[in-house]
């Protein structure tokens, strides 16, 4: 069969063209065909008819391929276009495939050429027509969508196996979002936007539809709105797809918001049930609970209020269970007037009252305070007016928040408040109609009451005492018995009453005899009598009654009944049983006690004894109790502090609480320590507990004598570092003060090798120096005599000051350091003097350990709340990184770096010096911060050590660095212009190389001197020569130079002079002796001379 096939073909040569149209041909195709070569003639061609399939060559003189493709896109984006060229490349195929070409062909290869036109036009059509289909269901889906858009409903397609559903942008609208604002939908979104008391009723339903139990899905459910509030909605459901084992793959439904309908059948069902429960009759006060509480369902967010009007123009309580208690009372008894918030100037007004905000409202003015301190913002109150025209009520609705009423609220408070008008006013006619019946029931009542008196003292006297009545006819043998009769047998009163031979079944086997014997003795001997007896209850149930009975004859005296009374005392034989057991217990609990326990009474008589069996049988129990505390007894001991028991006694029986003392006694000729606490036993007794605490007094006293030794040792050690502090820093103080002035050229002038040995010495003394520091330091940490000066510190300025102690060593080594660190970091919360002796530390040995042209990072990050930390620790903290690319430690060694005085290699040792202490000191010091320090290094590849510290944020912005450096030079300036004027200075100084090192420094330097070897030299030059500042020694002979100075501060001629102390004593308590005897400043040696000088200038 042949094909018809029209073909538009782009080609410039015609025989080309012929030859593609004999092989479409002779593919079986019937061809109209039209060759064009331009892309004019292309658009007209295409303009003109409609074409299957266009067959373009590559190349054309005026356009190509690629051009042609494009025209065609353009309006014709469907229609089959098949290039065919003798030398298209590879690439350029691909770019006309991506462009939209369907296919391209060799023009040496065209044998194929008709089975692709013929498979792309079919592909073509097959497109068309899915086009067709799609526009035609998407009309369809318009139209559908209109529909469904103009109905409200909302739409949901729920994949099952896949999880998700779909839904329409009303599905959204219905509970105030926007599709965008809850998608993706899956089943737990569903789940959350749904009521909790309503999702299990909608899953059981869903699962019965799964099941095949239901047809349909259909339920009432309330989802949330964005607003807040709930809204009711019929959801409709249906599975359309299930698999082969009849297991649901899609369901799809709609959503039809039925809120106003709900709410309004909800409030139909609120006034039926409501006036139903007035009909009844049912209080009034739980009518008006019950309406409240109602009302405030139907209004998210409302807090309702009915206030009573009493016939004195007051307001009462009626109902608000959602307000608070203290609020509620202090609403009781305001007047009704103008002002009195909405209720009172509701009631006055008789109309509604709606203030939206309590805070600004002239109507609130004297209750603003009280309301608002409840957090109530809003107020609307509706009179409630009965039929007569009198205010008997007011319903209020108060919001925690500024809020204006909307219609329907408004609507529900106004049935509401009607319904409380009719509860109110048949309130008011039940009470007349009681009134009324009253009235008419007193004449009745007269006739009777002196009976129903005596009748009901008769009963309530029975039941008050579980005592009820019985009497046998002896003629009939007829029991009658009371009431409370029954209650004490359990038995039912609706049954009659049991015989005399039931009677008797009711008490204990063995109580049936004594009874029946006793009963005939009444009888025949008219005896009376009176028995407490067991009984068996109806229900099984024993317990104990007591029985009185007496015969009744007549008038011929001959017994015709027996009369009597039974009482209930089950309670009381269950209080003896429950005392004895309780004694038991007590007793047994003191018996394992290790203490002498004995009951006194107020007077100081023993009431009772227990000795403890684990301990000595110190006296006979019986040959104690009845005696008092002042009686001799078989052993003196419990006639010891007779007086202090007695006063115990008083005090514990006064105060109501447990007194303690200690005493002790000689026992068997040995002293005895115990300890003696009483506690009251009611008003009239009490108990005394005697425990020996011999054994613990002497552990006590090993304890004290031990601490004590400890002390000593520990006063020991503190003297002998004071005492090594000062004979070491005395010699230190002329080495390095000496060694500073010759350096400094004070003795004239020195060669290059002599200051070479100059700086040996010095730097020989300053890691001496730096030894006894360390050595210190360590003390007083571990002897907690170091306090904390924690404050908020900059880490800019940590970083700087900290770095200006490594940067000239750095620099000669040509290693380069690096700083990160965030600018809003916040500040530590440290002491800065001591953290900056941790970052110099730890930066001094980076520098030390990394070889030239190395590089050290100095690094700050905030981190989280440490996990170790405890959970009181609310602080956060910053984490300081020290990474040095210098020669690492091995990972067996890091253990020993914060250990006193242990290096871990000696020949490293002997290359880079140090005291041993540095490491140790600054792990002591962080941890004293409550911070952490860690290292992490590899031999031979640089070490990282970190430092966790506890920071705050900024109290306040730090200075500008660039403000901070001008005022640094300022001030280096303004010191270098002073002109000195050749002060006189009294050095009171005992060391003769002291004395010489500082005075051959001063005197260089312009200063006048003054010498006195002790403090008493001092006092007297002091007052001769009348100094313009003294340096003083304080360790001196004769008179130290602490008393020197109180004696100095004396003489009101001297007492403003400056002092400065110079002593080799370092520790903080001896700067504390210094500054309070009445020093101005502290230099503990050795004293770098130039440093003194600065000292010296700032008090001239």
């Amino acid at each position: 069969m042949t094909d018809s096939l029209k073909i538009l073909n782009i080609e410039d040569s015609e025989d080309d063209s012929l030859l593609l149209l004999r092989e479409l041909r002779r593919g079986g195709f019937n061809v109209t065909w039209k060759r064009v070569e331009t892309a004019e003639a292309l658009r007209e061609a295409l303009a003109r008819q409609s074409w299957d399939a266009i067959i373009s060559d590559y190349h054309l003189p005026k356009f190509d391929a690629s051009d042609a493709l494009a025209i065609v896109k353009q309006n014709y984006p469907n229609l089959p276009f098949i290039v065919v060229s003798g030398k298209i490349g590879e690439t350029a195929a691909v770019e006309l495939m991506k462009a939209g070409a369907h296919d391209y062909l060799m023009k040496d290869g065209l044998a194929r050429l008709a089975e692709a036109v013929r498979r792309e036009v079919r592909e073509a059509q097959i497109r068309w027509e899915r086009q067709c289909t799609k526009l035609e269901l998407d009309r369809a889906k318009e139209r559908l969508q209109l529909a469904i858009e103009g109905s409200g409903i909302g739409l949901w397609d729920w994949d099952i196996a896949a999880g998700v559903i779909n839904i329409n942008s009303r599905w959204a609208e219905i509970i105030g979002y926007t599709l965008t604002e809850i998608e993706p939908i899956n089943f737990e979104t569903w789940q959350r936007y749904l009521h909790p008391d309503d999702f299990k009723k909608a899953n059981l339903l869903i699962e019965q539809h799964f099941s095949h139990k239901i047809q349909s899905y259909e339920c009432e459910l309330r989802m949330q709105h964005k607003a807040g509030s709930w809204v009711w909605i019929l959801c409709k459901g249906k599975v359309v797809d299930w698999d082969d084992r009849g297991k649901p793959l899609r369901m799809a439904g709609t959503h039809l918001d039925i809120n106003d309908r709900k709410l309004a059948e909800l409030r139909i069902e609120m006034q039926n049930s409501i006036l139903e429960r007035i009909a009844k009759g049912e209080p009034l006060r739980d009518i008006l609970d019950a309406l409240v509480r109602v009302t405030e369902e139907q209004i998210e967010g409302g807090l309702c209020s009915v206030l009573l009007c009493d016939r004195q123009g007051k307001l009462r309580h009626g109902a608000a269970p959602s307000l608070p208690d203290a609020y509620n009372q202090a609403l009781e008894g305001l007047a009704i007037a103008e002002g009195v918030g909405s209720c009172g100037t509701a009631a006055f007004r008789k109309e509604p009252v709606i203030v939206v905000d309590i805070a600004t409202d002239p109507l609130w003015q004297n209750y603003r305070h009280l309301a608002l301190s409840y957090n109530l913002q809003s107020c609307w109150s509706l009179p409630v007016i009965a039929s007569d025209g009198s205010v008997v009520a007011t319903f209020g609705l108060y919001h925690h928040s500024i809020h204006s009423p909307h219609p329907r609220e408004l609507e529900i408070i106004a049935i509401a408040a009607n319904i409380v008008k009719i509860a109110i006013e048949r309130e008011r006619s039940t009470q007349a109609l009681e009134h009324l019946n009253r009235e008419l029931e007193k004449r009745v009542e007269r006739r009777t009451e002196a009976l129903q008196k005596s009748e009901a003292r008769l009963r309530e006297a029975q039941q008050i005492a579980h005592l009820g009545s019985w009497e046998i006819d002896l003629s009939t043998q007829k029991l009658s018995w009371s009431e409370e009769l029954f209650k004490i047998f359990v038995l039912d009163s609706n049954y009659a009453e049991p015989t005399y031979g039931q009677f008797c079944q009711y008490f204990a086997s063995h109580e049936q005899e004594r009874l029946q014997l006793l009963n005939e003795r009444a009888i025949k001997y008219r005896e009376p009598f009176a028995i407490d007896a067991q009984i068996i209850r109806a229900d099984g149930s024993t317990g104990y009654v007591f029985m009185r009975a007496e015969a009744i004859w007549n008038a011929v005296g001959q017994v015709t009944r027996l009369f009597g009374i039974i009482m209930d005392i089950s309670d009381r034989y269950a209080m003896q049983e429950a005392l004895q057991r309780s004694e038991e217990r007590t007793r047994a609990t003191l018996s394992a006690l290790p203490d002498i326990v004995f009951r006194v009474d107020r007077e100081g008589r023993y009431v009772d004894f227990m000795a403890s069996p684990q301990g000595e049988n110190l006296v006979d129990p019986v040959q104690v109790i009845g005696k008092s505390i002042y009686d001799q007894l078989p052993i003196d001991i419990l006639k010891d502090h007779a007086d202090v028991k007695y006063e115990a006694i008083q005090r514990a029986l006064t105060t109501q609480s447990v007194f303690s003392y200690e005493q002790q006694i000689h026992l068997n000729g040995k002293l005895r320590y115990e300890e003696v606490r009483v506690a009251p036993c009611g008003n009239e007794e009490v108990v005394f507990f005697i425990r020996d605490i011999s054994d613990r007094k002497k552990a006590e006293a090993q304890l004290q004598k031990t601490n004590e030794k400890l002390a000593r040792a520990t006063r020991l050690k503190d003297e002998f570092l004071a005492n090594m502090s000062h004979e070491l820093r005395t010699p230190l103080n002329a080495i390095l003060g000496m060694t500073e002035g010759l350096q400094e050229e004070v003795f004239g002038e020195i060669s290059d090798r002599q200051l070479k040995a100059l700086q040996t010495i010095e730097a020989s003394g300053t890691h001496l120096l730096e030894l006894i520091n360390d050595i210190l330091d360590v003390s007083k940490i571990e002897s907690g005599q170091i306090e904390l000066e924690c404050a908020p510190t900059s880490i800019s300025q940590l970083f700087q000051s900290s770095l200006s102690f490594v940067k000239q060593e750095a620099t000669q080594k040509q290693l380069q350091i690096f700083t990160k660190y965030q600018q809003n970091l916040p500040d530590l919360l440290v002491d800065e003097r001591r953290i900056r002796q941790v970052l110099i530390n730890i930066l001094n040995n980076a520098v030390k350990f990394t070889p030239n042209g190395g590089q050290i990072t100095l690094e700050v990050i905030q981190i989280a709340k440490p996990r170790e930390r405890v959970s009181g620790d609310d602080r956060e903290y910053l984490q300081i990184l020290v990474t040095d690319t210098g020669i690492g430690i091995a990972k067996e060694n890091i253990p020993k770096l914060f250990k006193p005085f242990v290096q871990i290699d000696s020949a490293l040792n002997r290359q880079y010096t140090g005291t041993g202490l540095g490491l140790a000191l600054v792990k002591k010091i962080v941890e004293l911060h409550g911070g952490k320090i860690g290292l992490t290094s590899e031999l031979g590849a640089g070490s990282c050590f970190s430092i966790e510290l506890p920071c705050v944020s900024p109290l306040a912005m730090p200075l500008n660095p660039v403000e901070n450096a001008q005022i640094f030079v300022n001030a280096e300036l303004n010191l270098d212009i002073v002109e000195l004027k050749s002060p006189l200075i009294l050095i009171a100084e005992d060391n003769e190389a002291n004395v010489m090192t500082i005075s051959s420094y001063l005197m260089a330097k312009g200063y006048r001197i003054a010498l006195a070897a002790n403090g008493q030299e001092a006092i007297a030059m002091a007052q001769s020569t009348k100094p313009d500042l003294i340096l003083m020694d304080i360790q001196m002979p004769v008179i130290d130079g602490l008393e020197a100075t109180k004696q100095i501060r004396q003489i009101p001629s001297l007492a403003q002079v400056p002092i400065i102390a110079l002593t080799a004593l370092a520790m903080q308590p001896d700067r504390d002796r210094c500054l309070a005897a009445g020093v101005n400043d502290y230099l503990a040696k050795p004293v770098k001379l130039r440093e003194l000088v600065n000292t010296i200038q700032k008090f001239l």
